[in-house]
């Protein structure tokens, strides 16, 4: 069950690298503006963050080295994700 965990984590950290990606480089963003309202960052920070505190819960349960390195990945990619994401949505009305 543990491996299952940890690649579903692997999964979701780069699902959450896609949605980044896919709004920090389309006009999707302002499309989502515009039609909810509310900024699509702070959705995508909290997420990540879940998803980080989901790869930290797994790492104590990994039995085998694949599955370990899937979740140390995934830590590494939320965290460093999360942190721009935080730049971002903290320091990013200043700039507009």
């Amino acid at each position: 069950m543990p491996e299952k965990l940890s690649h579903l984590v692997f999964i979701l950290s780069f699902v959450c690298l896609g949605l980044f990606l896919l709004l920090g480089f389309s006009p999707l963003y302002d499309f989502y503006l515009n039609k909810i309202g509310h900024r699509p960052f702070s959705l995508l920070l909290l997420l990540t963050v879940l998803v980080f505190l989901l790869s930290v819960l797994v790492l104590k349960k990994v039995q085998n080295w694949q599955s370990g390195f899937h979740v140390v990945f995934s830590i590494i990619l939320t965290l460093f994700l999360s942190s721009v994401l935080a730049i971002i949505v903290f320091f990013g009305s200043q700039f507009r």
